[in-house]
């Protein structure tokens, strides 16, 4: 869920104008549970979407886990109105635990960006360069150790990384974890280190951390 909020971009904006795709019936190596329209959110729809070439990406990670593996997507380009239900579900979550102010936008900032209907300054998700997802087998999703959209420490992708000592269980979510980022970066997307399940590309998030230029801005549905 976390989309830190972009600063101006330098001069005009120029998007690649790759159009929105479904990702239903994309692919036998790719599941589609949108998440939060199976919580009724605003604006949530019970399909997901993402950019044309972010899509490829995807499809070639899908392409490179076992045979008996496949991804499921929870969220990927995500309406105002979504982004707003989120923000304000964050925000009421962490006023329960009384923290400062200044802690308290610290915090939302891990989890969710200001929602913005600015196509020049986006979040991740508005891009349609963010994915959110897990992997499944044929039992159901892997363990990854947290929910989606868990707001503990345990969601930072290396969380099981810096133990040092794990049990068999932490060991299997471990390795879960370091297959999806191995797929998803082998495919060009980047991670996100607050979450495990968070992905990027095209956008400017995974433009900071490539040194490429920005592929994606916002995008509206049509």
């Amino acid at each position: 869920m976390s989309e830190t909020a972009n600063s101006e971009p330098e001069g005009t904006a120029m998007d690649s104008q790759d159009p929105l795709l479904s990702l239903s019936n994309l692919s036998p190596r790719i599941d589609v549970y949108p998440y939060y329209y199976h919580m009724t959110l605003p604006g949530a729809e019970n399909d997901c979407f993402l950019r044309k070439g972010t899509v490829e990406k995807l499809i070639k990670a899908a392409n490179y886990l076992p045979q008996n593996l496949k991804l499921v997507i929870f969220d990927g380009w995500r309406s105002y109105e979504t982004q707003l239900a989120i923000y304000e579900a964050i925000k009421a979550h962490l006023e329960t635990r009384n923290l400062t102010k200044e802690k308290m936008q610290e915090e939302i900032s891990k989890y969710v960006a200001i929602p913005t209907r600015d196509l020049n300054k986006p979040a991740p998700h508005l891009t349609g360069g963010a994915v959110d997802l897990t992997i499944a087998d044929e039992n159901g999703w892997l363990d990854m150790g947290t929910d989606f959209d868990d707001f503990t420490e345990k969601a930072e992708l290396e969380w099981y990384e810096k133990k040092h000592q794990l049990t068999r269980q932490e060991e299997a979510i471990r390795d879960n974890r370091r297959l999806l980022r191995k797929v998803m970066e082998g495919a060009g997307f980047v991670s996100n280190s607050e979450e495990w399940w968070h992905y990027d590309y095209g956008n400017r998030r995974w433009a900071n951390a490539t040194g490429n230029s920005i592929i994606y801005f916002g995008i509206q549905k049509n």
